[in-house]
């Protein structure tokens, strides 16, 4: 079966019963730290989760471990659920899917600030406010510090990017003049 069939499916079983259970943002923030995690050692997770030889429970103290605390009943049930199923490795697909879904139902948007030096949390709260004005949802901002930007920042919502950075403004003079 296609991974991205099997990711759908669990995640929208998951949604049904977090919903029907009152668990949904429970849910989705130990997704969220789940997905922030499982990228931080996706080799080493994906190297643990594929390993036949690695027993059931190690996986799922693994997962556990991932998704962090506090760790809602329904996630721990849904996770030893996918363990039963030998699905562990496509945990991440589902977490993402779930997210997605999540993030749809209650229409938030996924935000990325990249900016030269950290900002004042005014000016975060400018650029959530410009995106509920903007696009009628709520920012879900994630900020990043990158001094190669010189200054300025680039503001990436869902698929748009927003380049306002001085080093963004030196490349495209440096390409018109080319």
């Amino acid at each position: 079966m296609d991974n991205g069939k099997i990711s759908v499916r669990y995640a929208r079983a998951l949604f049904q019963v977090a919903q029907q259970q009152g668990c949904e943002d429970a849910v989705y923030e130990g997704f969220t730290r789940f997905s922030h995690n499982y990228l931080l050692a996706i080799a080493q997770f994906n190297e643990v989760l594929a390993d036949p030889i690695v027993a059931r429970e190690e996986k799922v103290k693994l997962l556990e471990m991932a998704v962090g605390e506090p760790m809602h009943d329904c996630l721990k049930q849904f996770i030893a659920f996918v363990a039963d199923q030998k699905r562990e490795g496509k945990m991440f697909l589902i977490a993402m899917k779930f997210m997605e879904m999540y993030r749809a139902k209650h229409n938030i948007l996924s935000t990325q600030a990249t900016t030269a030096t950290q900002l004042p949390e005014e000016t975060y709260d400018k650029i959530k406010a410009f995106v509920k004005q903007t696009f009628d949802a709520n920012a879900e901002l994630d900020v990043h510090i990158d001094p190669s930007l010189i200054g300025g920042f680039i503001l990436d919502i869902e698929n748009s990017r927003m380049d306002a950075s001085v080093a963004g403004q030196l490349n495209a003079l440096k390409n018109k003049l080319k």
